[in-house]
C-alpha cells in the first residue's frame, strides 16, 4: 500500500533530488508524524511506479490540485510525534 503525504515546496525541479520536511497523511498511529528526507518527485505516477504519494502545498498554502509522486532517497531525521488535531476544552 501507498503511503500518502504532505510537503510545503517552492522552487524545485522535478526529477531531482531535494530535501524537505514531508507530513505522513496515512492513517493509522503515525498519522501526522513529519520527518526530513531526501526524495525524487514526479507530477506522473508513472515515471516513479514504485513512489508513494505527495500532496503539494506552497509557502503560501496553495493545494496542487493533484497529487505528484514520490520516492524517498534518504532519511535526514528521525519522526517527530504529533498527535492527530483536538479541540482544547
Amino acid at each position: 500500500m501507498k503511503k500518502e503525504y504532505q510537503a510545503f515546496i517552492e522552487g524545485f525541479k522535478e526529477g531531482e533530488e531535494i530535501e524537505l520536511e514531508i507530513k505522513d497523511l496515512t492513517p493509522g498511529p503515525y498519522k501526522y508524524d513529519s520527518r526530513r528526507v531526501k526524495a525524487i518527485l514526479s507530477s506522473s505516477p508513472e515515471k516513479l511506479p514504485d513512489g508513494d504519494i505527495l500532496w503539494i502545498r506552497s509557502q503560501s498554502g496553495f493545494l496542487h490540485p493533484s497529487p505528484w509522486a514520490m520516492k524517498i532517497t534518504q532519511e535526514l531525521g528521525a519522526y517527530v510525534h504529533q498527535p492527530p488535531y483536538s479541540d482544547i476544552g
